[in-house]
C-alpha cells in the first residue's frame, strides 16, 4: 500500500470533479437523446394509429368486393351456368377477375407494410427488453 499525502489526495479529488463533470454533461446529452427518442416513439405510435384506420378502410374494400364475388355468383346462378353467354356475362366476369387482381395486390401491399412495421416495433421491443 502507498502512502497517501495531501496532494495525492487532492489530485484524486480533482480528477474525480473532473469525471464527474463529463458524466454530467454526457447525462444531458443522453436526456436530450432520451426526448428525441420519445418523439421520434410518439411518431411511431401516431403513425401505428394511422396504419390501424387504413387497416380497417382495407377491410372495408375488402368487404365490398366479396358482396360483388357474391353478386356475380348470383348472376351466374340466375342465368344457369351452362347457359350460352348472350348477356356479357363473359365481359363481366373479365372485369371481376380485373377487380380481384387490384384486390390481391392491394391486400399484399397493405400485408408487406404490416409486417415491415409490427417486425421493426417487435425487434425494437425485444432490443430494449434485452438491454434492461
Amino acid at each position: 500500500m502507498s502512502t497517501l499525502d495531501s496532494s495525492t489526495i487532492h489530485q484524486e479529488h480533482v480528477d474525480a470533479a473532473c469525471e464527474h463533470a463529463t458524466w454530467l454533461e454526457e447525462i444531458g446529452r443522453w436526456r436530450s437523446e432520451h426526448r428525441r427518442a420519445a418523439a421520434m416513439l410518439a411518431q411511431a405510435q401516431a403513425a401505428l394509429l394511422e396504419q390501424e384506420a387504413a387497416l380497417e378502410s382495407h377491410a372495408e374494400l375488402v368487404r365490398a368486393h366479396d358482396q360483388r364475388v357474391q353478386q356475380h355468383e348470383r348472376e351466374i346462378a340466375d342465368r344457369g351456368y351452362s347457359v350460352p353467354d348472350t348477356g356479357g356475362l363473359a365481359e363481366l366476369h373479365q372485369e371481376f377477375l380485373i377487380e380481384h387482381d387490384r384486390a390481391r395486390e392491394a391486400h399484399q401491399r397493405v400485408r408487406s407494410h404490416h409486417e415491415l412495421i409490427t417486425g421493426e416495433i417487435r425487434r425494437l421491443s425485444e432490443k430494449v427488453s434485452s438491454a434492461m
